[in-house]
């Protein structure tokens, strides 16, 4: 039987949080004075979530935003008050931003992840929201230990029912990784990646494709690695066939 998007949250936590049982390294509250010190506009709250320890370790700004006393707001409110329409959706844009994070290892502060989606406020009723994420502590073998995130009650200033996503170099704002709602619906790929699909098929490797797209052979690859992720498909190969079977190139 099929884990609802509640349980397949919270099961996707908890294994990796068994995978870094073994590291030694521990959060301080000395590591969140310089959280304290970010000034929060009246419709913003901030939170940590350690995936070491699979806890909520520092929260601000909670019950006035979403109506949760602080204590109340832990890992299993963030799995069950998503508005039902959307928890398919972000609860699969969620496992996909950690899979790549947790492969490619970005230092903290580096890259942003920004989802906005729906929410239930404590008193019932939903709210249209954006959560700005980015890793905030590293273990010793730099895996990442834990996230900081800030949530911005969006509503009456967007109030689409689309869960869109994107991830960002914070110091080039070149996207890193994007799931948007596409017109189609066929696909999760970017017109970036579409090109680079086209010309993988046509036998290119990424240095030709970079010199071609005037980018990076180092951003060539992580679109590859980023579409790898999207389709779930294990080579380019099988990434380029997929493509094809779906006619999108």
């Amino acid at each position: 039987m099929e884990q609802s998007p509640a349980n397949q949250f919270l099961s996707f936590f908890r294994d990796y949080t068994k995978t870094l049982d073994s590291c030694a390294c521990n959060c301080g509250t000395e590591g969140y004075k310089k959280i304290d010190q970010y000034i929060l506009m009246p419709r913003q709250a901030i939170y940590v979530f350690d995936w070491k320890t699979n806890t909520l370790p520092y929260k601000r700004g909670i019950q006035k935003v979403l109506g949760y006393a602080e204590d109340d707001f832990t890992t299993e409110i963030l799995a069950t008050y998503l508005h039902p329409e959307d928890a398919e959706r972000y609860t699969k844009l969620v496992k996909l931003t950690n899979e790549w994070i947790r492969e490619l290892k970005p230092a903290p502060y580096t890259v942003e992840v920004a989802i906005d989606y729906r929410i239930r406020h404590a008193s019932g009723h939903y709210l249209k929201v954006m959560r700005q994420s980015t890793v905030f502590e590293q273990c010793r073998n730099a895996s990442p230990k834990s996230a900081l995130n800030l949530i911005t009650n969006l509503t009456g200033i967007k109030n689409e029912t689309s869960v869109e996503l994107a991830v960002t170099d914070v110091h080039t704002e070149e996207v890193l990784l994007e799931n948007k709602v596409k017109s189609d619906g066929n696909h999760p790929f970017s017109q970036r990646e579409l090109e680079i699909i086209r010309m993988l098929k046509q036998g290119k490797p990424s240095e030709a494709i970079a010199r071609q797209l005037f980018i990076s052979r180092h951003t060539v690859d992580t679109h590859r690695r980023n579409m790898l992720l999207k389709s779930g498909c294990k080579s380019t190969a099988e990434l380029v066939h997929k493509a094809s079977q779906l006619g999108i190139i």
